[in-house]
């Protein structure tokens, strides 16, 4: 799966090499030529750090050559790429090793295909920043090279078009070979009454070896990040009650290949 850096990924990239083009080996040794401490300098190249101030920018392009319109340019589009509790997430979510998450609505951005995100980020309110947004999301799926995967969707997530048909038929393609990995458990959790009460909306669990870490709230105008353990350990007990009432995964790709059948004709 194709890996896009994300525009901080990109800003860090561009200031460490300039830095080192410049001649300077160290953080240290820039530091000391912006009158700054070690520490802004190392977090100026660390994707997982805010953007650096305007001021700092400024002071790196004169002592390194680099053009300032590069550095505002991609400072600009790192900020607005996400919100401030998303880029949270997108740290927590770095560090996870395990990552639980129920979609009622949608296929969840980890596991979407680029037309069906597309598809989803071009919708007019967004559309401005959608190429943008796409690629941090794009970005953010290599999480699937090393962490595990639980993922429970509603069964009329399957049913809601989204593009068109062939980016329906594409997107259920994915799922079936992604659900086929050994690091992703894919569930479909039949859409009946009994389940009503898990309507309220899509949410992620992020978990690092035996801790579990944060829940990820979603929702169209802002989600949420929250760490406190009481929030934690009821986001976990619902799921893993929808998990229960979810079929297994060979009922699952019944439910996949008969959806899949649907798209294509």
């Amino acid at each position: 799966m194709r890996t896009v850096p994300t525009p901080r990924e990109q800003l860090a990239s561009v200031l460490r090499q300039s830095r080192l083009d410049a001649g300077y080996k160290s953080h240290n040794a820039l530091a000391r030529a912006l009158n700054v401490s070690r520490p802004v300098v190392s977090k100026a190249e660390s994707p997982a750090q805010a953007v650096p101030s305007d001021a700092v920018l400024k002071s790196w392009a004169e002592a390194t050559g680099v053009g300032l319109d590069v550095l505002t340019e991609l400072a600009q589009r790192a900020s607005n790429s996400s919100s401030r509790w998303f880029v949270k997430w997108t740290h927590i979510e770095a560090r996870a090793t395990l990552i639980r998450w129920f979609e009622p609505l949608l296929v969840p951005g980890l596991i979407q295909t680029e037309n069906y995100a597309r598809a989803i980020l071009t919708w007019k309110p967004e559309s401005a920043s959608a190429e943008v947004n796409l690629r941090d999301r794009l970005a953010r799926q290599s999480v699937l090279e090393r962490a595990e995967l639980r993922v429970v969707i509603l069964g009329t997530v399957l049913n809601r078009e989204v593009g068109d048909a062939s980016v329906m038929e594409e997107q259920i393609e994915h799922l079936l070979t992604l659900g086929s990995r050994p690091s992703v458990t894919l569930q479909v959790v039949p859409d009946v009454p009994q389940v009503a009460g898990a309507l309220g909306g899509a949410f992620a669990v992020a978990s690092e070896g035996p801790t579990d870490l944060a829940v990820y709230t979603e929702s169209i105008v802002q989600g949420g990040v929250y760490t406190e353990a009481d929030l934690v350990t009821r986001a976990v007990r619902v799921f893993d009650g929808l998990r229960a009432d979810a079929l297994p995964w060979s009922q699952t790709q019944d439910e996949l290949r008969k959806a899949r059948e649907r798209w294509t004709l």
